[in-house]
């Protein structure tokens, strides 16, 4: 069924926002709250707060690598993140800006972030799912700049 929502959500990120029904503004903070909770669990190496934002067992990151020509698209599990571990980095996310943020029915959220690092950039691109234990990450799909 998620993998169902991250399709239709990658569906959504290229096709763009539709008129299905006004975001509330109580979603709209409470999604803004799980980014910024992802961008400080991040930062801090925080596992608890971030096993609270993403969504372990279904959740995905994908990232491109590899230079041009031979490019190809990565993807792990937050699963496979926060079991891995993580360590603190301590200039990311110092500035960072939600530049657009979608919700719809209450139920999926697209939010693109730019996010500040030492040495660059990153963009993100989060989807959120609604479910009984609240606002989580789905996907993650992101861009070094």
């Amino acid at each position: 069924m998620k993998r169902m929502i991250g399709f239709a959500a990658l569906a959504y990120c290229i096709v763009g926002p539709t008129n299905l029904s006004a975001q509330t503004p109580n979603d709209s903070s409470q999604v803004a709250q799980v980014v910024h909770d992802y961008i400080v669990g991040w930062r801090n190496g925080d596992l608890e707060l971030l096993a609270q934002v993403f969504d372990p067992e279904e959740g995905v990151v994908l990232w491109a690598s590899g230079g041009e020509g031979a490019e190809k698209l990565n993807g792990m599990t937050f699963g496979e993140i926060i079991a891995r571990g993580s360590r603190p980095h301590a200039t990311y996310g110092l500035e960072s800006q939600i530049l657009s943020l979608d919700v719809v029915d209450g139920k999926l959220a697209v939010a693109k972030v730019h996010i500040s690092r030492s040495g660059g950039s990153y963009v993100d691109y989060l989807v959120l799912y609604k479910s009984d234990r609240g606002w989580r990450i789905v996907t993650k799909t992101f861009v070094t700049r």
